[in-house]
């Protein structure tokens, strides 16, 4: 008999035990969110159960808490049908901040992007790091760029500062 049974037997004869475990969602099934702590993580325990009823794992969850508590900042799945404002507000009266990931562009014009950021074809190929053909095709629609050369577009257009902080060095 495993540890986890007879702990359970034990358990049984005080009190029905209740059995919390479940499977971890499937990619599917789930919707990625981020968590930033905003303030003191004085509610851990509310604050795992909430996010084990959007239906991660207890275990799943407890780490999660762990990670806002040590670092201020987790990823973690929820399920697809959770309502995310209602999570959103229950978890801001705990001090964390929810956010999900954008939903990438369906079809976006890149041409237009470059146009927008006055770069030739030659220019914004070398400062995405990717050959001039590439972008071709992606302008001309025979190809399309995966998501993470998406996600770079989003923080070149919104920060370029800091996407030049990030893939650049001084020389001096």
């Amino acid at each position: 008999m495993s540890d986890n049974s007879v702990l359970k037997a034990r358990l049984a004869r005080l009190a029905p035990v209740r059995d919390v475990s479940r499977p971890p969602l499937s990619s599917e099934d789930s919707v990625t969110v981020l968590l930033h702590r905003t303030g003191k993580l004085d509610q851990p325990i509310a604050l795992t159960r909430r996010l084990f009823a959007a239906g991660q794992t207890l275990k799943g969850a407890h780490g999660v808490a762990n990670r806002l508590a040590a670092d201020g900042s987790a990823v973690c799945a929820v399920a697809k049908d959770t309502d995310l404002p209602a999570l959103a507000r229950d978890l801001a009266a705990m001090n964390v901040r929810l956010s999900r990931r954008r939903a990438p562009d369906s079809a976006p014009d890149i041409a237009a992007f470059r146009a927008a950021h006055n770069l030739s074809q030659r220019e914004f190929a070398d400062l995405m790091g990717i050959d001039v053909r590439t972008l071709q095709n992606w302008e001309q629609g025979r190809n399309r760029p995966d998501p993470a050369v998406l996600s770079l577009m989003r923080i070149f257009a919104h920060a370029p500062d800091v996407f030049e902080a990030a893939l650049s060095e001084p020389i001096l």
